[in-house]
C-alpha cells in the first residue's frame, strides 16, 4: 500500500519474506510425523516385550522341569556311589567299577550344577525382559497417539509454526486510509 490509500478491512497491507517461516512448518509436520511413528513404535514394542516375558517364563519352566532331572539323576549317582564303595571294601566289585561310579556322580554333579545356572540364566533374561517391559509401557500406558505428550508438544510446535507463517502477511484490521506508512522495501 502506498500513504492515502483506502483499504479495506482483511486487505493486504504488508507480506514478509516467508522463507524462514515456511521451512519452520515444514521442519515441524516432518517433527509431529516423527514422534507419531515413535509412539507407535514403542506400542508395537510393547507386544514384543510381552512375548518375552512369557516366553522367559517358559524358559524358567523348561529349565526346572532339565533341573529336576538333574536332581533324580545325582541322587541315583549318589546312591549308586554309596553302593559300590560298599562292595569294593568288601572286595567285591573292582576298583575299575568304583572309578565308573565315581566318574558318574562327578558328571551328575556337573550336570546339576548347569541345570541350576540355567534356571538362574533364564530368571535373569526374564527379568530383563519385565523391566524392559515396564518401562516401555510407562511410556505408553494410559495414552494414545493423540494423547501422547510428546505429539502434543510436535502438534504445538507445528501450529506455532503455522502460526509465525500466517503473520508474514500483515492485514488491515479495519477499514481506513494509509496516512503514514513507515514501512520500505528490505
Amino acid at each position: 500500500v502506498v500513504n492515502t490509500q483506502v483499504v479495506k478491512r482483511g486487505d493486504i497491507l504488508l507480506r514478509l519474506d516467508d522463507a524462514d517461516a515456511r521451512l519452520a512448518v515444514a521442519k515441524a509436520e516432518a517433527e509431529l510425523q516423527r514422534v507419531r511413528r515413535q509412539f507407535g513404535q514403542a506400542v508395537a514394542t510393547g507386544g514384543s516385550l510381552a512375548a518375552q516375558v512369557a516366553a522367559g517364563s517358559a524358559g524358567i519352566d523348561q529349565a526346572r522341569a532339565q533341573a529336576a532331572v538333574a536332581v533324580a539323576n545325582m541322587e541315583k549317582a549318589r546312591i549308586d556311589l554309596s553302593r559300590r564303595r560298599q562292595l569294593a571294601s568288601s572286595g567285591a566289585i573292582s576298583g575299575e567299577e568304583l572309578t565308573v561310579a565315581i566318574n558318574a556322580h562327578s558328571a551328575a554333579q556337573a550336570n546339576l550344577a548347569l541345570a541350576q545356572a540355567a534356571v538362574s540364566q533364564a530368571a535373569a533374561s526374564r527379568g530383563a525382559a519385565q523391566g524392559s517391559y515396564a518401562a516401555n509401557n510407562a511410556l505408553v500406558a494410559g495414552t494414545t497417539v493423540d494423547t501422547n505428550p510428546d505429539v502434543i508438544a510436535a502438534r504445538a510446535k507445528l501450529e506455532q509454526a503455522r502460526l509465525d507463517l500466517a503473520r508474514t502477511v500483515i492485514r488491515a484490521p479495519i477499514d481506513g486510509v494509509v496516512t503514514n506508512r513507515q514501512v520500505q522495501v528490505g
